[in-house]
């Protein structure tokens, strides 16, 4: 009798599991709220330069965010990079990215840091803006493997252009045109000067 009493309270509690999880759905999980910003305290850089790279994390969110993945496009022209604790990824002139992987507590805030040299650039007519280039960074912060960022910031530095070498080349042009002019037309001049003075006496 027991056994049959058991059973059947076993089944009636199959039956009703799904009717009381309906009556009283679970809350769904709070949206992942994450913010982040960059800056190498410069407005303008050149080629050679270090930049020291601060970059803020902030999980504004209640709760922990696990396995964030941190990652930051360097400069187009940068020749070489190191952040501690950091994955760099790419060789050579350009293409460089640091990508950290780090758990975010709870309206915690963690700060990454990063190092670029930037090389000399390729193009001097390619540029961003009449007489200048820029140095770009970019960092993003990826959630539970999606391709898609979560948030995103930039940092953005002028790299004025310089003058080419042949603009020297031009200059003493001009200069050498002057002289042979001077030399040419001096000697007229003086005479014209003298003759007018003469006239006058």
């Amino acid at each position: 009798m027991r056994t049959a009493v058991v059973r059947t309270l076993l089944c009636t509690a199959t039956f009703l599991g799904p009717s009381a999880a309906a009556a009283f759905p679970q809350a769904p999980p709070p949206a992942v709220s994450v913010s982040v910003a960059v800056t190498d305290g410069l407005d303008d850089t050149e080629a050679g330069k270090r930049l020291d790279y601060r970059i803020t994390v902030h999980n504004l969110g209640p709760t922990v965010v696990h396995r964030a993945r941190i990652e930051q496009e360097m400069p187009a022209t940068t020749t070489s990079a190191t952040a501690p604790g950091a994955t760099v990824e790419g060789r050579g002139a350009g293409g460089r990215k640091v990508i950290w992987r780090s758990d975010l507590p709870a309206h915690d805030i963690q700060v990454f840091r990063a190092t670029a040299v930037l090389g000399d650039r390729p193009d001097l007519t390619a540029t961003a803006a009449p007489g200048s280039l820029r140095a770009a960074a970019t960092v993003c912060v990826y959630v539970g493997g999606s391709f898609a960022p979560t948030a995103c910031s930039g940092d953005l530095d002028d790299m004025p252009e310089t003058h080419p070498e042949g603009g020297d080349g031009d200059d003493w042009v001009w200069w050498a045109v002057g002289a042979a002019a001077a030399a040419l037309f001096g000697p007229g001049v003086v005479r014209a000067v003298r003759r007018r003075t003469a006239a006058r006496r």
